[in-house]
């Protein structure tokens, strides 16, 4: 299983985690905090995923490698409620539309990611 995309993704997931915590500084400190902790958390949450999932690349066995997918999926969504919960409980001053919106653009990323690379490598 060939990791290029993997970490082509974290990378473009990472940018646009700057980009937008840069941005949203023209907003204020606290949008700019909110902002970078929404999307951190998404990159940590794709971050999980891509080292469980391609834990087991050149395996032979394609359960083994299947299994990878569902508790790197399973993680992720577990690492997630964990980053919200702990995020909003100890930031009080989280800007929540920041942090929905550093979230979903990072997302994105990763939602779009895929689509690019095909469109990229078309003959």
């Amino acid at each position: 299983v060939d990791k290029t995309p993997a970490i082509r993704l974290l990378k473009g997931q990472l940018f646009a985690t700057i980009t937008i915590a840069l941005c949203a500084f023209g907003w204020g400190q606290w949008a700019s905090i909110s902002a970078g902790v929404g999307a951190s958390i998404a990159l940590i949450g794709s971050a999980y995923f891509a080292l469980q999932a391609f834990s087991h690349a050149g395996a032979g066995s394609a359960k083994q490698i299947v299994k990878s997918f569902y508790k790197g999926a399973a993680g992720r969504f577990v690492i997630t409620v964990l980053l919200f919960s702990a995020a909003f409980a100890g930031l009080k001053l989280l800007q929540v539309g920041w942090v929905l919106a550093g979230f979903f653009i990072v997302q994105l990323v990763a939602w779009v990611s895929p689509l690019w690379d095909a469109l990229r490598h078309r003959p």
